[in-house]
């Protein structure tokens, strides 16, 4: 279902359309620079490349239940909604709520814009006539579907009442477009599916964490063991961190709690007693290493909920947790099973080690709700992108 705020008259209000702006439409595919399938990290990070031109975005999600409607990154200005899958993260559909704000175009052909109308016929013209669309008479809307897009016109109360009407009638009336859909699929009626990553992707890669052992990686088939594995391991199968940091303060060393503010970044401490932090950004993780025996003693894994005080920072790690039988009696009293597997935390970041909870001093762990009482529907965070 779309998800509806009360941001509507914010939207129907008029802004001046960037010079320059205008968009390629790959049915399927992509609509301009934004490629269904991509992860909102990438895309965020290229709105704040471009500037001026995706000066304000509005992250749309659910507050109550974080998994259960998509994530939206909504600009107004150019009628653009792009709805990502709040599991995966991953670029599921564009919505082009109001087309005449977007210079968009098929195969070099205009499609819409400030000085292109997008009727019926001139959409059929620049797509194709080979697909019949439907009519939904609750929504009083005519829906023209190819495959990967599809095109939303509105119908007249007394035709609506029918059923179907002839392409004729659609082509004499010529309706305006109120709205494109670009996905992935044959048909937006259906459920949508996000595009295959490509075998040799890591992104989203299945972590399975044991609790005081470690964690394995499901693609590359490796594992990080407490206390065990040493910064040479942890470089061999992450690679080069993103950044390091070095924690400022030991006084709380007993609980290996990396609780400072202020460190040495960029640097490994080889020669320093001081506990360290690898921050693998698109990773989604930390890799705390003990100062003394640079072996692994904490790990950070990062859900990148909105609204969060790390939210863009690290990428989401698809992080499962397993729980023997003897654990789980703790939590769910009466599980017979084996092993279970706990998947899909809410939590902005969960933490797994032999010690306590701590933030990574390359950022910070990240808050939840911070103890308030939020909107059951959805909210609307703004920002901008020269920030």
């Amino acid at each position: 279902k779309e998800i509806r705020t009360n941001m509507a008259a914010a939207m129907e209000r008029p802004t001046a359309l960037p010079p320059g702006v205008s968009m390629e439409l790959l049915p399927g595919k992509a609509l301009g620079p934004f490629n269904l399938g991509s992860p909102i990290s990438n895309v965020i990070a290229y709105m704040r490349k471009r500037g001026m031109e995706y000066r304000r975005i509005q992250v749309q999600f659910n507050t109550s239940n974080p998994y259960r409607m998509d994530i939206g990154l909504v600009l107004s200005h150019l009628g653009l909604r792009l709805r990502f899958c709040s599991y995966s993260q991953r670029l599921k559909i564009i919505d082009v709520f109001q087309p005449m704000k977007i210079r968009m175009s098929y195969d070099s052909r205009p499609l819409s814009g400030p000085d292109t109308t997008p009727t019926f016929s001139l959409v059929s013209r620049v797509l194709g006539p080979t697909f019949p669309g439907r009519n939904n008479t609750r929504k009083r809307m005519h829906m023209l579907q190819y495959p990967g897009v599809c095109a939303l016109f509105p119908l007249k109360k007394a035709s609506s009442q029918r059923a179907e009407m002839t392409r004729e009638s659609l082509e004499q009336a010529d309706p305006v477009a109120e709205r494109f859909f670009v996905h992935v699929g044959k048909s937006c009626a259906e459920r949508l599916q996000l595009p295959p990553l490509e075998t040799s992707c890591l992104y989203f890669e299945t972590v399975v964490v044991r609790i005081n052992t470690g964690i394995r990686f499901a693609k590359r088939k490796r594992s990080l063991l407490f206390q065990r594995h040493t910064l040479q391991h942890v470089m061999s199968i992450l690679g080069m961190p993103d950044q390091v940091y070095v924690k400022d303060t030991d006084s709380m060393r007993i609980h290996r709690s990396p609780l400072s503010t202020k460190g040495d970044k960029g640097c490994f401490p080889l020669q320093d007693s001081r506990d360290y932090f690898l921050n693998y950004f698109q990773m989604g993780m930390d890799v705390l290493i003990c100062g003394t025996t640079h072996k692994v003693s904490k790990i950070i894994l990062h859900t990148n909920m909105p609204a969060t005080r790390n939210f863009n920072r690290y990428n989401r790690c698809n992080y499962q947790i397993m729980v023997n039988s003897e654990e789980r009696a703790e939590i769910n009293s009466g599980s017979k099973s084996p092993a279970s597997i706990i998947s899909s935390p809410s939590p902005s970041s969960s933490s797994s080690s032999r010690g306590g909870h701590g933030k990574p001093g390359g950022g910070g762990g990240g808050g939840g709700n911070n103890g308030k009482q939020q909107s059951k529907k959805s909210r609307l965070i703004s920002f901008n992108t020269r920030s």
